[in-house]
């Protein structure tokens, strides 16, 4: 693959804001593979000539596992806009011998990768411009490091020798530029996120009678296809550890099954942990997981290698403490053993981690562990799962995702060298900008999620509001106008400054899936029942009204914010709901098991804890009366029961209601907040915690923001730039 040029295998990747080919990189073979390095290097550095500046470059990626388990894919998928698709793998005779493979197998591997990606994208109504034509053409291209290869004119694959070949090669494929409609179906059929499409069609007999199925059946279609910043997170391998933060309905429960299912693509053999905190979830996890892989594959997940595992476990459910104490052949503690050990202030959960720690008994044993909810583990429970993964301190494969503020019991922000803690030679276990030097082109190990895709915006600003308390008692703030910033919101009112008034508001362009106004249909109601009976009649009510309009049963969740009263609040809205004849599932009637949180024809009833982590096209938040707004505890409630909705939310409670006037307030000025900035030496601060290289980028985004509102660029126009590569 010699030309002219003198190539310089394995050369570092140039750099520049003006570079806009996205680049993903999936697997740690990038860094000893040179041949597809100075590919990579030689379309960043001629992308503008070449025509390739909205073009994405994937390594290692699609893989596709045809009906004899082969695994077929090649080097580089280069996708650009204006030439359709270039499946490329690079040969020499030093290859080939270390690979195993002949020149005719390879050439028959690829063109079956080919055609399966070509039938994949036949698939989609929008991408066929005949029966059995695509609107795009996949070339197999194998670039040849010598001259001229045996037997190159038997193969069906385009034969390459030089850069020069190729660029002349995609000269001649040049076509008109594709709509940034047909773009984004494209990849979101070759990056997967077709997966999570509805599995069966929504049936709407009479629209005008069900405008709520709709709806909602109108808002799937826009969540399908998620943006190209979540699946780049969830595609990238960044070579050591990585946390991912985002608000709730973000997309990182979705990001990390997506990583579980290429990773296990990737290596077969590999054994996967992903952990998480609310035990109802798992249902959920292995559902997405399955989904992903078998997007790309005929054959489900093999469950031998991936473990899904609640963070604890108990005697008949697997966990990631009782399973790691099986393994070192301990007996693991019960909740009562390890309340004994505990410290003051210190969760029994925490005090069994560290005791499992403190043995030394714990040995690596997972190839990569990924932790949901991570916002609700101890550090303990981290230290534990830094044990559990192999190899050297920075190159372990461990990424957790946690929305900071969503935590219950705890809303500061805790940093890697806190939770990992301090290694033998006092450094700590994990600092990402340490270990930030193996990422690859295009990547970074802390990633911010700006966007919300389960939120209705006007539900979430609500929500923010309450949780925050500004119309009521302010518990907690952030920080800084930037952190507003990385949950979404724009400052408006200037310098946040206390004693000053502050407005922030949410774009659109941070929450892009929204819902119309439907007749009679409030999108937030509330109502201030005289007694259990009187409120939980409500509430059945509405969910007969709701169900009548079109949603079905198990899209409608019914969430306890009265722990004391919980179990008679959900009894009761069962048995309302039974004399409507609908069924429910009542998440904490069997304490000893996982039960999922939604089953077919069936409202969920659920607490606070139990619904982390999960949604509802409507939520009931009943019992609101019982929340204290002047503690974080209570205001922390509000958000998560709130932010579990998709697009309605209700609240009630008994008697005289307060809450429901702040609640009102909200409402009326989403999607802005106004509040006078509090003193945050008073209160409790949420801490932003950004890592230094992760705060610099931070503000050179947010200065390009600033300069394009200047220049009067919409927020649309705004999202466009962000999109084409600015924020990479």
């Amino acid at each position: 693959m010699r030309d002219h040029a003198h190539l310089h295998m394995g050369r570092s990747l140039p750099s520049g804001d003006n570079m806009t080919v996205e680049i993903v990189v999936t697997t740690d073979r990038f860094r000893t593979d040179p041949a597809s390095r100075e590919f990579v290097d030689h379309v960043r550095n001629r992308q503008d000539d070449l025509g390739l500046s909205a073009a994405v470059l994937y390594y290692d990626f699609p893989a596709y596992v045809d009906y004899e388990a082969d695994i077929k894919r090649p080097d580089i998928l280069l996708f650009s806009p204006l030439h359709g698709f270039f499946a490329i793998r690079f040969v020499s005779d030093s290859l080939l011998r270390k690979s195993g493979e002949t020149l005719t197998l390879l050439d028959a591997g690829l063109n079956d990768f080919s055609s399966n990606l070509y039938a994949r994208l036949l698939r989609s109504r929008d991408l066929r411009s005949g029966r059995t034509k695509a609107v795009v053409d996949v070339f197999p291209i194998i670039f040849a490091e010598q001259n001229e290869i045996e037997g190159e004119d038997d193969l069906e694959s385009k034969i390459v020798h030089s850069f020069d070949e190729f660029d002349r090669f995609l000269a001649e494929t040049r076509k008109d530029l594709l709509t940034e409609n047909i773009v984004s179906e494209i990849r979101s059929v070759v990056e997967g996120a077709k997966a999570l499409s509805r599995p069966q069609k929504r049936v709407i007999e009479d629209p005008k009678t069900q405008p709520l199925a709709v709806a909602m059946a109108k808002l799937e279609a826009e969540i399908a296809n998620f943006d190209q910043k979540q699946r780049h997170i969830a595609l990238i391998d960044v070579g050591g550890p990585a946390r991912i933060r985002g608000l709730a309905g973000s997309g990182k429960t979705v990001i990390l099954a997506m990583k579980v299912a290429h990773l296990h693509l990737n290596n077969p053999q590999a054994l996967i942990l992903i952990t998480f905190f609310t035990k109802s979830l798992r249902a959920t996890i292995k559902n997405l997981i399955t989904k992903f892989y078998r997007h790309y594959s005929e054959t489900d997940p093999d469950w031998k290698v991936i473990h899904i595992r609640h963070g604890w476990g108990g005697r008949n459910i697997p966990g990631v403490y009782s399973d790691a104490c099986r393994r070192a052949g301990r007996v693991a503690l019960t909740l009562n053993d390890a309340v004994r050990i505990a410290k003051r202030g210190e969760s029994a959960f925490s005090a069994a981690c560290g005791a499992l720690n403190d043995s030394s008994s714990v040995s690596p044993y997972y190839d990569h562990v990924l932790i949901d909810e991570g916002q609700d583990f101890p550090p303990s429970f981290y230290q534990l799962c830094y044990r559990l993964a192999k190899g050297e301190r920075d190159r372990k494969s461990i990424v957790w995702a946690y929305d900071e503020l969503q935590d219950i019991m705890n809303v500061k922000i805790r940093e890697p060298e806190e939770l990992f803690g301090i290694d033998g030679d006092g450094q700590p276990r994990v600092m990402l900008d340490r270990s930030s030097v193996y990422a690859p082109p295009g990547a970074t190990n802390d990633a911010i999620l700006s966007k919300c895709y389960r939120n209705q915006r006007d539900v979430l600003v609500t929500a923010h509001a309450m949780g925050f308390g500004v119309y009521g008692s302010i518990v907690q703030m952030l920080e800084s106008a930037e952190h507003w910033q990385d949950v979404g919101y724009d400052v408006s009112s200037g310098p946040l400054v206390t004693g000053k008034q502050v407005e922030v508001v949410r774009p659109d362009r941070n929450s892009p899936v929204q819902i119309p106004p439907i007749d009679g249909v409030n999108l937030v109601d509330s109502y201030a029942g005289a007694s259990l009976d009187d409120e939980t009649l409500w509430v059945a009510k509405q969910i007969k009204q709701f169900v009548a309009a079109g949603l079905q049963p198990e899209e409608i969740a019914v969430i306890s914010l009265d722990d004391r009263h919980a179990k008679a609040y959900l009894s009761k809205v069962g048995e309302q709901l039974a004399l409507e004849r609908i069924a429910s599932n009542n998440i904490i009637a069997d304490p000893y098991n996982e039960p999922p949180f939604t089953i077919p024809n069936r409202v969920s009833l659920s607490t606070v804890y139990r619904a982390k982590g999960n949604e509802a096209a409507a939520v009931f938040a009943v019992g609101v009366d019982a929340v204290d707004t002047k503690t974080r505890d209570g205001r922390n409630k509000l958000f998560t029961a709130f932010s579990r909705s998709k697009a309605w939310l209700r609240v009630s409670g008994i008697g005289q209601l307060p809450v429901l006037t702040e609640l009102s307030k909200a409402i009326s000025l989403a999607p802005k907040i106004r509040f006078v900035m509090p003193n945050l030496a008073e209160i409790e601060t949420i801490q932003r915690g950004l890592s230094k290289k992760q705060a610099r980028a931070k503000a050179a985004r947010d200065e390009y923001i600033r300069k394009l509102k200047a220049a009067g660029y919409s927020d649309e126009e705004i999202d466009d730039e962000l999109a084409m590569g600015t924020d990479k």
